[in-house]
């Protein structure tokens, strides 16, 4: 195959060709030299500068996930154990300036680096000044740690969310980071240990401040806090030092830059509220107007995972600052205090009846209108680089501007659209339904939402996707936000799917990830992955398979007794069409499971918890083996309560002929891939070997089994007894 030499392109060439990379092939290439590097920067420096951010994500040393903002948060790049990597292929490279053991990326998994535990951190430490030379000082680095006795000491990090319990180590540990990088946009801390006044200094200068740290000197960090926004939760705090906040604010002494500020003490200390404003000129907004409501931005840790929300905060005292009589609102518990400054007089305050929201981020200027273009006007190939480079959300809107325009897309982006893999819409705690691509990661580039998620949101009217919605605008923090009332709760999902389905076309797997099956997904045609976590309603489920048929996987939760009889009869009558699935995962069933088995097509079934005879065993087996079954079935197994429902592993094996590998020898180990149950739901790998096995008596095919009186585990290896025995490589089945 011929070379060719990068270098030799024009700049408008390389630009092109790396503007189309990702961002590790990217990363690989400026390794190559350092002329290489220098290109690179300089012919992309566009697209760098729109990086925003790169994030370290670490729980031990040999474990971090790093991800950027342009890729939607998904991690790029993954250091791991060597016992992590152990079963996958080993590259030697040279990167960062050293010598490092890889595995390279695949679909299911980033590009990992191996490392040791002990030169863990100082991996990581030549990551990162790596980065910050290539990337350079525009972006923004964030760090979330939540590791019981380590943080990393990383250099002119922005923005930290970081829990660690060893509370004797807790102070050399946040010495050494908060010394690396001493001014910080953001700091989470949820820890234990104290925090001397030296500490409370350095935290002071961070510009939101969110400490959650049990007997930590709370009324030092207050009083030297210089940002402007800081939660403290449990700390001490005194009487004293509320009065001499309020007082020095309303002076003008300190605090000028303070925004907001809440306080809730420990469980052993009450304040007096009475005390704390008996010598405090308080005041109150007008009773017969609306009380002004001040909206502000918190990073929550909703089921793992940390979001900003927003939350409001409304009092009818405030005070005011003599100097330039701006007002903020104020209210005093004996559990705490909580302070908005507005920042205005309290007659612009009602005159507007403001609703303020605190701004994590500055907002930029807008800038001036410039002339529009007509993209139709330009040629295809001009056209398709402008929308390839577009995200998703941005095409759908785009493909609403008219059907014309919406018919000349789909052909245009067809090379594209084949590349998005999957389409997931998702339950979250956080929305009502989230909808998720391949190409965007665990970031959504959509969601739907109830009315009470839009607090805080603008709402604008537009015809989105066919219909005429209610939406808010993407920003950096939050998808398109699309509204749903109780009017079209059942039909508003199942319409934009059906729109994916026609725009993007049927080369897309589409997915379902809900906690229960019922309108109105099952509506939702042509899915092919269906994960359920509580409950499934059996009119509704047989709805959905008529339109979903024959899927490739399917997760259903576990049956409950009364539950089982009626999906049992049911399902008899309908002949067992979610049987056709190719990979069925059920958490737990009763004797439904023989039935479940007996009529099952697919490849893979798996029984996290059931009732199964020895006798359906030995029927399932004999079938197997005499070809009168089973022929597409690659792996099951089934799990049984050894106290109550028992296998009896000699009497089963006893009663078909079983044949045995050599015990000096290597047993053939099965790897399957199996959806966690739990969690974020990723696919992992489960290894399976055993030294019994019975053979297909029409082609001499193999199948090894295990079985045990709580388990019985069959993985057929889809070659003949011959080629088996010669140990041939280990079978994948994934």
């Amino acid at each position: 195959m011929k070379t060719m030499k990068l270098s030799r392109f024009p700049l408008v060439v390389q630009t092109e060709i790396f503007s189309s990379m990702e961002l590790i092939d990217i990363l690989f290439l400026s390794f190559c030299s350092k002329k290489i590097k220098e290109m690179i920067e300089s012919s992309i420096k566009s697209r760098l500068d729109k990086i925003i951010s790169i994030s370290y994500s670490t729980s031990k040393p040999d474990y971090v996930q790093i991800s950027s903002s342009n890729s939607n948060n998904k991690e790029f790049m993954k250091l791991v154990s060597r016992e992590e990597g152990r079963n996958r292929p080993i590259v030697q490279m040279n990167l960062f300036g050293i010598d490092v053991d890889c595995c390279m990326a695949t679909r299911n998994h980033p590009f990992f680096i191996l490392c040791n535990w002990q030169d863990g951190e100082q991996m990581l430490q030549k990551i990162h000044n790596y980065f910050r030379g290539f990337f350079g000082s525009s972006i923004e680095y964030h760090l979330e740690s939540i590791c019981y006795d380590y943080i990393p000491r990383l250099e002119n990090m922005k923005n930290s969310n970081i829990c660690f319990r060893n509370e004797g180590a807790a102070a050399q540990l946040w010495d050494g980071y908060i010394t690396a990088s001493s001014s910080q946009d953001y700091i989470r801390l949820n820890g234990r240990g104290s925090f001397e006044y030296e500490r409370s200094l350095k935290l002071a200068q961070t510009k939101v401040l969110d400490l959650w740290i049990p007997d930590s000197r709370a009324g030092d960090i207050l009083k030297n806090f210089k940002g402007i926004h800081i939660f403290l939760i449990d700390g001490i705090v005194t009487d004293d030092d509320i009065i001499q906040f309020l007082d020095s604010w309303m002076s003008n002494q300190t605090h000028q830059n303070l925004e907001y500020l809440s306080i809730d003490v420990g469980s052993e200390i009450d304040l007096n509220p009475a005390e704390i404003m008996r010598n405090l000129d308080r005041k109150q907004f007008d009773p017969s107007q609306k009380m002004p409501v001040y909206r502000y931005d918190r990073r929550r840790r909703d089921w793992g995972k940390c979001e900003w929300k927003i939350e409001e905060f409304g009092s009818p005292h405030f005070i005011v600052r003599g100097v330039d009589q701006h007002v903020a609102s104020l209210e005093i518990t004996t559990r705490g205090i909580k302070f908005a400054s507005w920042k205005m007089t309290e007659e612009e305050v009602m005159r507007e009846r403001i609703q303020k929201t605190f701004q994590k981020t500055s907002l930029q200027e807008a800038s001036p209108p410039r002339n529009s273009i007509k993209i139709s006007k330009f040629s295809c190939l001009i056209q398709r680089q402008i929308l390839s480079n577009m995200e998703v959300v941005d095409l759908l809107m785009m493909a609403s501007c008219s059907q014309k325009f919406y018919q000349n897309m789909k052909s245009l982006m067809r090379s594209r659209f084949d590349k998005i893999f999957t389409i997931t819409y998702e339950k979250s705690p956080l929305s009502y339904i989230n909808i998720l691509s391949s190409s965007s990661g665990d970031v959504p580039f959509m969601s739907i939402n109830l009315r009470n998620d839009f607090i805080g949101r603008p709402l604008i009217s537009m015809n989105l996707l066919g219909m005429d919605l209610q939406v808010s605008m993407p920003t950096r923090n939050h998808p398109l936000m699309v509204l749903t009332d109780m009017e079209n709760q059942e039909t508003l999902l199942p319409s934009i799917h059906n729109y994916f389905l026609d725009f993007f076309g049927l080369s897309i797997k589409y997915q379902l990830n809900v906690d229960n099956l019922w309108r109105p997904y099952s509506k939702m045609k042509n899915i092919s992955s269906t994960d359920i976590s509580y409950h499934i309603r059996v009119i509704e489920f047989h709805d959905f398979l008529t339109i979903s048929p024959n899927q490739d996987y399917i997760k259903l939760p576990k049956l409950e007794s009364i539950a089982g009889l009626q999906l049992e009869s049911s399902l008899l009558e309908r002949k067992w069409k979610f049987a056709r699935t190719t990979v069925l995962d059920i958490g737990e069933t009763d004797r439904l499971a023989e039935d479940i088995l007996s009529n099952f097509e697919g490849r893979q079934l798996f029984i996290n918890k059931g009732i199964i005879s020895d006798t359906a065993i030995i029927q399932f087996l004999n079938k197997w083996r005499s070809n009168e079954g089973y022929q597409n079935l690659e792996y099951f197994s089934i799990s049984v309560s050894r106290f109550r429902h028992p296998l009896h592993p000699n009497q089963i094996l006893n009663s078909i002929p079983i044949n045995q590998v050599d015990s000096s020898v290597q047993l053939p180990v099965f790897r399957v891939a199996r959806k966690d149950r739990y969690g974020k739901h990723s696919w992992g790998i489960h290894k399976f070997s055993s030294p019994n096995y019975i053979v297909r008596e029409i082609d001499q095919h193999v199948a090894s089994i295990r079985i045990a009186d709580n388990n019985i585990t069959f993985a057929a290896s889809n070659m003949t007894e011959k080629d088996f025995l010669k140990k041939l490589p280990v079978k994948r089945l994934y």
